[in-house]
């Protein structure tokens, strides 16, 4: 009995080390060329996948994925058509395409990298980067099959707003309890951090289908009581004062590394 509690406990250690795992992020904000469409930038990123799975397989990222918003849900404002992320827990690997790793597509087709990223420049343009760092999120993962919504935020005392979205997270937990959302995360920007960007913090949660986002409101009205013990108008008014949501989109991963 003694050596199953001690495996037991050395089990859920792993898991809490596990889930504890930092993670950053780089996403790249994608324009469409004039005359472009966003299947013609889908059909370049496929080809491109190839890159990132094998990059994955090497240990540089955690992932690769592709956000298109869907039927065009993204607030006015917003200049890009897509964004592409990686993540992973090393942030001085995600960046980074090992010359290795390209050996075996140049290998198979000499001129075939060339070709791709002539097409692909034809095709698109990077307005810019960004670095994030996850801070906290629900046990349960955003689930992309599904619809993942992406709130941007402009807060002034990022320590205060981190305190209070560590405390919100367990109306989140609620939430996925009762089956509005499938996961949430909360995300802060640590590069660019200059005054005039346009949000230095997000977060990332998924639905199931479209009519959940009708019924969030409702979901938040009864979790907020239940999780933090005040009211829903309490926390709004903690929320307002904490921060200024500056867009939101909703999307679909089009593309994702396996």
């Amino acid at each position: 009995m003694k050596k199953l509690l001690t495996s037991l406990a050395l089990v859920l250690l792993v898991s809490a080390a596990t889930f504890a795992q930092t993670r950053y992020t780089i996403v790249a904000y994608h324009k469409l060329q004039p005359g472009k469409s966003i299947d013609d930038a889908i059909a370049i990123e496929k080809q491109w996948l190839q890159l990132h799975d094998a990059r994955k397989a090497a240990g540089v990222i955690e992932g690769w994925a592709m956000y298109v918003p869907y039927n065009n849900m993204k607030s006015p404002g917003i200049d890009y058509d897509y964004i592409t992320v990686n993540s992973g827990p090393d942030l001085d690997k995600l960046h980074t395409y090992p010359m290795e790793i390209f050996a075996s597509m140049i290998k198979a087709d000499p001129t075939g990298y060339e070709k791709l990223s002539a097409a692909t420049a034809k095709t698109q343009t990077i307005l810019r980067h960004s670095f994030g760092k996850k801070v906290v999120g629900t046990a349960k993962s955003t689930n992309k099959d599904h619809f993942v919504v992406f709130d941007m935020m402009k807060v002034a005392d990022g320590a205060a707003y981190e305190a209070f979205e560590q405390k919100v997270v367990k109306v989140q937990e609620e939430r996925v309890a009762v089956g509005n959302i499938s996961g949430w995360s909360f995300y802060k920007t640590i590069f660019p951090t200059s005054d005039d960007v346009a949000f230095n913090y997000s977060t990332v949660q998924s639905y199931d289908n479209l009519s959940k986002i009708d019924q969030a409101m409702d979901s938040y009205y009864k979790a907020i009581p239940k999780a933090l013990g005040i009211s829903p108008e309490e926390f709004v008014k903690q929320a307002s004062a904490k921060r200024s949501i500056t867009s939101t989109m909703i999307t679909k991963v089009a593309l994702s590394t396996k």
